[in-house]
């Protein structure tokens, strides 16, 4: 085989190695790449074309350096989370509502659903069961859990 057709070969090789990159394959082009540029550098050594054969499995490593780095590049993630603030504003929401009156939308035994400040909340009665209409009030905010209690009569008139 001549020399020029080996360069080819391991052409081919380089260029199957950027698909798998970019073509899910299961590995299959990878495999192709590396029988192409290994058969085309040995041959190129056997029939005494050694810096050919060298330039080729030189050629080889730079391209798959460059790939893994724009591989890495693409992929990579690009936010930097140090500096966030991980309360959501939901919960810095619920910790507003402390004191706030709602109405119970569903039995609460003890979890369900309340009405307050506009918003339909998933909620924890304090204790035991409340009932679907009676009124509440937020006396707790813990993360993302509400825990309100069932509202005393004399609360309602202030």
């Amino acid at each position: 085989m001549e020399w020029w057709l080996l360069s080819m070969l391991c052409l081919a090789g380089l260029i199957l190695i950027f698909l798998e990159v970019f073509i899910p394959s299961g590995g299959l082009l990878a495999i192709a790449a590396l029988l192409c540029i290994a058969y085309s550098v040995w041959e190129l050594h056997l029939q005494g074309h050694s810096y050919i054969a060298l330039a080729c499995a030189l050629m080889t490593a730079f391209w798959i350096v460059f790939l893994f780095r724009f591989w890495l590049r693409r992929v990579g993630l690009k936010t930097d989370l140090a500096a966030s603030d991980s309360i959501g504003d939901d919960v810095k929401d619920s910790r507003e509502m402390i004191g706030e009156r709602g109405l119970v939308m569903s039995d609460l035994r003890p979890a369900g659903i309340a009405l307050i400040a506009g918003k339909r909340l998933d909620v924890v009665a304090l204790q035991g069961y409340i009932n679907k209409g009676d009124s509440v009030v937020v006396i707790e905010s813990d993360g993302n859990r509400i825990v309100v209690k069932k509202a005393e009569t004399n609360e309602s008139d202030s």
